[in-house]
């Protein structure tokens, strides 16, 4: 269930502001929360309305087609060109994922403003400190994401990372923070919310402490406590079987399974994501394809190419429709995203295992995955570290395709495999590069200019 139809519009500036324990700091445009956020009720509306304004459609779209995973479509009439030809920049290649984030960021920043001048009728305890919970969770996620991509090492603390935003302000021009200070934020912003999620919230269209766990996994293996990372992905893996044939082929078709899914983005008519036109124009026609490679890599007994591969392609001409977040009887690809799956944590676990030598283990996760979606699949054997991440790369390709996973994946396996992204010749046509080496800048976004411009103690990542 999705209430986010019910959105409080703000008139609000971009904001982008220091690292420090603020919330006590009243804003500087003070009325408009005092006027908006009177009740309980009104925090709930607010909350939704900032759930819905986070998108994961610009990680989508960027993961696949800026990589190995798509190819120019057979319509395409110059759409997705740029990022197709991997131009990165400081002048919109990010796809505007750091004014998306900051600026959704704000929304749970004024919440948390607000909820300060508000008591909670009796009754109205619980529902108060989800709407605080949810707003901490959600504020670590997008911290999270910023680091990834625009952070110098998530390994290193002492790197340059993102400024951390904890209050509203109009006006605020903060340096960078380090990757360390950051990541110290967004696990006591997540301690914050699980201290504060009510008993038994169990809604996988919002936060739950299993989300919590899963973003713990996911920040673990990205800053390399892989100790950390088997033990939160455990836990998950404990909570949630994966989902058989049958019920992965209905969590794509119609969102009729969830069986395996921990958090899911609710889409709803009127409000929905259509990560279908992120690929293709309604009817399907392709203006970005499947890539060759990636399509010649599902087994024809794997349910992942038959959800992937949209049966209107026409193998024999080499087109392959996307085909993942399928057009509706509605017309409208409203289609729920769904962030955070079981199946991830067991590829999360391989890699930590894999990363601390126990092959066994890593060999043991893959093949839980593999053998849930295909029946035909073995177990494979990992003589050593490189076999191993090559052929959880490999998996995590198939798995997680259009899910927002494919760059970040090569990105930290790189140094190991030495490996970049490489498309096969049939998918580089053209102008298309064929490959994105290791040493590439292109591994780390470049901060917008327009940032850049009106904040004089920001410094550009390096390289750019």
């Amino acid at each position: 269930m999705k209430k986010y139809l019910s959105i409080i519009t703000l008139t609000v500036t971009a904001l982008f502001v220091s690292c420090s324990d603020s919330l006590d700091r009243f804003p500087v445009d003070q009325l408009v929360e005092e006027t908006a956020f009177r009740t309980v009720a009104d925090l709930q509306l607010g909350l939704n309305g900032a759930i819905g304004n986070y998108t994961p459609n610009q990680l989508v779209a960027f993961n696949s087609i800026f990589t190995d995973n798509a190819q120019i479509g057979d319509d395409n009439g110059g759409q997705e060109l740029n990022t197709l030809n991997q131009i990165l920049n400081a002048d919109g290649g990010d796809r505007g994922l750091w004014l998306s984030r900051y600026s959704a960021m704000n929304d749970f920043n004024r919440l948390f403003a607000s909820a300060a001048g508000i008591t909670p009728e009796f009754g109205e305890e619980e529902q108060y400190n989800n709407i605080l919970a949810q707003s901490y969770a959600f504020r670590a996620l997008m911290h999270y994401e910023l680091l990834l991509y625009y952070g110098e090492d998530m390994s290193d603390p002492s790197a340059p990372g993102v400024p951390y935003v904890d209050y509203v302000s109009a006006d605020a021009t903060p340096p960078r923070n380090t990757t360390g200070e950051v990541l110290t934020a967004i696990q006591e912003d997540l301690d914050t919310a699980l201290s504060l999620l009510p008993a038994g919230s169990n809604d996988i269209n919002f936060v739950t402490p299993d989300f919590i766990t899963f973003l713990r996994a996911r920040i673990a293996l990205e800053s390399g406590d892989y100790p950390a990372a088997i033990g939160f992905a455990s836990t998950i893996i404990s909570n949630y079987p994966l989902a058989n044939t049958a019920q992965y082929l209905d969590m794509f078709r119609e969102d009729a399974d969830t069986t395996e899914v921990i958090w899911k983005y609710d889409s709803v008519q009127g409000f929905n994501l259509g990560l279908n036109f992120i690929w293709n124009f309604t009817g399907p026609g392709p203006f970005i394809e499947m890539s060759d490679e990636l399509a010649a890599a599902y087994p024809p007994s794997d349910i992942r190419g038959i959800v992937n591969i949209d049966e209107a392609s026409t193998p024999s001409e080499g087109i392959y429709i996307i085909g993942k977040y399928p057009i509706n009887a509605d017309t409208q690809a409203i289609n729920d995203f769904k962030a955070m799956r079981v199946s991830e944590a067991y590829l999360i676990r391989a890699e930590a295992y894999a990363r601390t030598t126990q092959f066994n283990l890593a060999a043991g996760d893959v093949f839980a995955v593999r053998s849930a979606r295909d029946g035909a699949a073995f177990m494979p054997g990992y003589p050593n570290i490189q076999s191993a991440l090559t052929d959880i790369l490999a998996e995590r390709r198939l798995e997680l395709s259009f899910e927002g996973h494919r760059y970040t994946d090569i990105k930290r396996m790189r140094s190991v495999l030495n490996t970049g992204i490489q498309r096969i010749e049939s998918d580089c046509q053209g102008a298309v590069p064929c490959n994105l080496p290791v040493n590439s800048e292109k591994w780390i976004f470049p901060i917008p200019t327009s940032e850049i411009n009106a904040n004089p103690n920001i410094t550009q990542t390096t390289g750019y």
